[in-house]
């Protein structure tokens, strides 16, 4: 027999019902493994290689983007060698895609690398894809030769690369998880685009694309600001205030703030900045849910500088204006939420309003059964954009086991379910429609 509420009830189970998600120890663990001094080293021998443009070179050793792609492969490669590995299957792929026959930023045609890195899952269903890119560039954005450290513009996210690799080269995860590292992105993201068109052409599985652009800079120029504490992820609005990409991004502050809750998670609904764009755009445009995580204050002297002094004014990316606190803190952020994801069930299918069609002032809602998982019922008032706690499942009588009755009116109040794997680790929720 179905139990009824009171108006008080209603407000209590709404509003302050339910248990936020308790941590993982094998996450936490994994999130404070993140290292400063291997963050600091990675930045300065990116730096080192001089410039890493997408048209620089690709036979010297010591700098250029072909130095810088083989750097990135053979660290990737030595931690899936390591001792106390779990992957040595990790795979390391160089890959390469042709640029400048239409034109564009380029001035010839040329085949530009780029670089894959696989972390199998122990069932391999889904993918998550990480994504920064290698390439620098200075004002001139056809100057192949000038000093272009890119510490910042995007050292900082090939460093969070770096660092997941290391980190989960140790962990075991049910689902595969993808770093990136792209080239051509300051010439148009056409490292992205090349990897997001073979995605869907070959069908991979992606759940979700995280693109890291620029999260150390804490500095924003001509106002002063500063900003530590706080980072900015972008998801797009093309379908709605309930698009997977915000659902996306609203699942990276929930974990966020069990695992790194010094670091305030920013939802940015936008696509990316004014006059600037980043490579998630690329598999956005291809269908795949993705965000981008970036700094909440970005500083124009550093970014697409030459390295110079002006006016008193010092200009240039270098790693001196890094803030490596700030940039640790942000790869824990990427860390908590692709593992959650990569130990979450999927989605559940056909969640449903079941009396959408009655008069009615409860909710019932329905959804296709996820083999293995419990289930989370997720609500929030019409003019908010992030969920409410997890409403309580022992409270209301369940439907069925794929189902649940809740005395909150669906005129009131959005609802999604999202189903959670036995040790606890929810998925992404499906809006209830």
């Amino acid at each position: 027999m179905r139990r009824f509420f009171s108006l008080v009830s209603l407000s209590l189970l709404a509003l302050s019902c339910g248990k936020e998600p308790a941590g993982d120890p094998m996450i936490a663990a994994a999130v404070a493994d993140v290292s400063i001094d291997s963050v600091r080293t990675y930045i300065d021998e990116l730096v080192a290689f001089s410039t890493r443009h997408t048209l620089s070179t690709q036979t010297d050793p010591e700098k250029g983007l072909g130095a810088a792609v083989e750097y990135l492969a053979g660290r990737c490669g030595r931690w899936g060698r390591e001792a106390g590995s779990v992957r040595p299957q990790l795979l390391v792929e160089r890959v390469f895609y042709t640029v400048g026959e239409n034109g564009g930023r380029y001035d010839r045609i040329v085949d530009v690398p780029e670089l894959m890195v696989t972390l199998p899952g122990t069932r391999a269903e889904r993918e998550i894809l990480l994504v920064a890119h290698i390439d620098t560039r200075v004002l001139d954005v056809m100057d192949s030769t000038s000093f272009a450290p890119g510490a910042d513009d995007d050292g900082s996210g090939v460093a969070c690369l770096l660092e997941t690799v290391r980190i989960l080269s140790k962990v075991p995860l049910e689902q595969t998880v993808k770093c990136l590292f792209v080239s051509g992105e300051e010439q148009g993201l056409d490292g992205s685009r090349h990897f997001a068109v073979r995605a869907r052409e070959e069908g991979w599985p992606v759940l979700a694309v995280l693109s890291n652009d620029m999260i150390g800079n804490v500095r924003a120029s001509g106002t002063g600001l500063r900003e530590d504490h706080k980072v900015r992820v972008f998801s797009e609005s093309r379908s709605g205030e309930d698009s997977d990409s915000r659902q996306l991004a609203r699942y990276i502050k929930e974990m966020a703030s069990v695992y790194v809750p010094e670091q305030e998670i920013v939802l940015n609904y936008r696509t990316d900045r004014y006059l600037r764009g980043g490579d998630h755009s690329s598999f956005l445009r291809e269908g795949f849910t993705a965000v981008r995580i970036c700094e909440y204050c970005e500083d124009y002297e550093r970014t697409h500088q030459d390295v110079r002094t002006e006016d008193g004014v010092d200009y240039g990316d270098l790693a001196s204006y890094v803030d490596f606190p700030y940039l640790v803190r942000n790869i824990r952020v990427n860390l908590a939420a692709v593992m959650n994801l990569a130990m979450a069930p999927a989605r559940p299918d056909n969640v449903r309003i079941a009396n959408a069609m009655e008069l009615d002032n409860n909710t019932r809602l329905t959804w296709d059964p996820v083999p293995g998982a419990s289930y989370q019922v997720l609500c929030r008032e019409t003019d908010k954009s992030e969920w409410l706690p997890a409403l309580p499942m022992d409270l209301p009588d369940k439907v069925d086991e794929t189902g649940f009755y809740c005395p909150l009116s669906k005129d009131n109040y959005y609802f999604a379910v999202r189903a959670v794997s036995p040790d606890g680790h929810p998925g992404l929720p499906a809006v209830a429609r």
